[in-house]
């Protein structure tokens, strides 16, 4: 985990660096973000990494703190917030129940759906636990956005459907073949993933899909 020792503004040695540290597990997570307070301070910082800035003049400075969050630039009075133009604008959810539905989205194996959502959350809605990962599905980058850059891996794999319990029904042997690049981080994480379905694993059809979605 890189930490920020020297930066002023961290106020601790142990206060995680916006946009370049994340959790390792749940239990970091849940240290690194005890309320909604810790998340919002993180988002500031991963918003403003040099201080804000007000988005109207354009005037640096600490802002006015007013009540829900909202920052008021001194110098022409223009309010904005952390949130503001994110997934988490006027959201009455807990900013922290959205960090949570984050890392579980982003670390299912298997996949994240909104009843599992609803349990690790506590909700009582459902609706509550679909509309979030709505959200959060929409905010990733979709395939024909920028392309990947760095270090990026690229493999394929067929896809097999696992027969549901108690189906008497067997699985395709072979399943539709999937090309998937994603980028590789330093010292260690994964970046953004891009898949497509390709008719073979040979040079003709890979090569196209790598052009495409890798700088």
């Amino acid at each position: 985990m890189v930490l920020q020792g020297n930066d002023e503004r961290a106020g601790s040695a142990s206060t995680p660096v916006a946009g370049v540290d994340y959790p390792t597990g749940l239990d970091e997570l849940a240290t690194w973000f005890p309320d909604d307070r810790a998340c919002l301070a993180y988002l500031e910082r991963l918003r403003w990494p040099d201080g804000f800035a007000c988005p109207a003049c354009g005037a640096a400075g600490e802002p006015w703190r007013q009540s829900r969050a909202r920052l008021t630039c001194p110098a022409c009075r223009h309010q904005t917030s952390a949130t503001a133009g994110t997934v988490f604008a006027k959201t009455r959810t807990p900013l922290r129940s959205w960090f949570v539905a984050a890392w579980y989205l982003t670390t299912q194996k298997t996949g994240a759906n909104a009843l599992g959502l609803q349990r690790v959350l506590g909700l009582g809605s459902y609706q509550t636990a679909w509309t979030i990962l709505h959200k959060l599905r929409g905010a990733m980058a979709p395939a024909e956005s920028a392309p990947l850059h760095g270090l990026v891996e690229v493999d394929e794999a067929r896809v097999v459907a696992a027969a549901g319990a108690g189906s008497s029904r067997r699985p395709p042997a072979r399943g539709p073949l999937v090309a998937i690049a994603v980028e590789v981080r330093a010292p260690r994480g994964l970046g953004r993933v891009r898949m497509r379905h390709v008719p073979d694993a040979s040079d003709r059809s890979l090569m196209p899909f790598v052009r495409d979605v890798v700088s």
